[in-house]
């Protein structure tokens, strides 16, 4: 077992070179490719991958004035700029203008980037297919809130969204507390929130603390393989995520199970699941998300070599050693399960 900081530098050429079998009679699309910001920008692992498979690929301005315009020269949009609030909403409507009336195949296609640090959205998918998801209770109702305050069990946890990296998450230990909270979110001014320029207004986002192992566990899903590892919660903390304490080991394979499940609903070219392994030895998924930065080409570590899990139809496994960018993997199930089978249906259609 080996412990790693998420400040460990690695090289774009560390990983190895996913390459893609494109079918010699289609028309490989051009892609416009949206840049984003950072220690460990997506784009440069984007555009690795499509030069490597001979991809036409050009930058794509998302946020000027022409970006329409500009937009109609590519078959494919590709990336995000950051997890901004104000970046989000540009994503969501702009992607979905491009999908609904210009044709684009954009990633993330609009029901991933609606989902991505909507924490809103995940306790509703939870609830309505059944996830093992922590107990969570989300009201924009004042007097729901208050009287869900009274009777809940403390101590447990209180969320802002949008947010990663543990930012606006905080373990709440009493009703006193919980109805301070409450009271504020639903003040005239709200609720002042870990970014400066914005506020929790209306909602509140509680979940159950599951006293756990001390760890939570990333599984990253991405077509037939799982990568992922553990995080390690500070002395006197209850939070893993940002803290950049992760060991690298082999995954337990119900974790793998929950989370290549959920991704059968989501669809998701990529699926990052955080969950966590409560006393009574059952796995809660805390939050999932289609997308997460990546520090490293070993997103996973199985007796101290780097690779990643191959499942089978039949639901078998094995470990295969490598080194990979998942972003780049991500890229690739975009091309083959979201554009491929697209472009195929229209140029069938269009033979007489």
């Amino acid at each position: 077992m080996q412990g790693y900081s998420y400040n460990d530098t690695c090289r774009l050429e560390d990983a190895e070179v996913v390459k893609i079998d494109w079918p010699e009679h289609l028309k490989k699309p051009k892609i416009g490719l949206v840049k984003d910001y950072g220690p460990y920008p997506r784009y440069t692992k984007y555009a690795r991958f499509l030069g490597a498979n001979s991809f036409s690929h050009d930058f794509f301005n998302l946020h000027g004035h022409h970006w329409l315009e500009d937009a109609k020269t590519f078959d494919i949009i590709l990336g995000i700029r950051s997890s901004e609030p104000s970046d989000l909403e540009e994503i969501r409507i702009k992607y979905f203008f491009l999908e609904r009336y210009l044709g684009k195949t954009c990633y993330p296609g609009t029901d991933h980037a609606f989902l991505y640090e909507d924490k809103s959205l995940e306790a509703y998918l939870s609830r309505y297919f059944k996830f093992p998801f922590v107990k969570t209770f989300l009201s924009y109702d004042k007097a729901e809130a208050e009287k869900f305050i009274r009777q809940a069990k403390y101590p447990m946890v209180h969320k802002i969204f949008p947010s990663s990296g543990s930012m606006g998450v905080e373990l709440v230990p009493n009703m006193r507390r919980g109805q301070e909270i409450v009271a504020k979110a639903f003040s005239r001014k709200g609720r002042p929130a870990h970014l400066v320029y914005s506020r929790q207004k209306d909602y509140v986002y509680f979940q159950e603390y599951v006293v756990n192992d001390g760890f939570d566990i990333r599984i990253i899903v991405v077509g037939n393989r799982v990568f992922g590892y553990y995080r390690k919660v500070l002395p006197g903390d209850f939070r893993a995520s940002g803290m950049d304490l992760v060991e690298k080991r082999g995954l337990p394979e119900e974790a793998m199970k929950i989370a290549r499940n959920l991704n059968s609903i989501i669809k998701s070219p990529m699926l990052v699941v955080d969950m966590l392994r409560g006393l009574d030895g059952l796995y809660y998924v805390i939050e999932f998300s289609p997308f997460c930065q990546m520090e490293t080409p070993e997103q996973l570590h199985v007796e101290g070599v780097a690779g990643a899990y191959i499942f089978n139809d039949d639901g078998g496994y094995h470990f295969e050693p490598g080194k990979y960018w998942v972003h780049e993997l991500a890229l690739k199930e975009v091309l083959l399960k979201f554009y491929l089978p697209r472009i195929s249906a229209r140029n069938e259609r269009a033979v007489p």
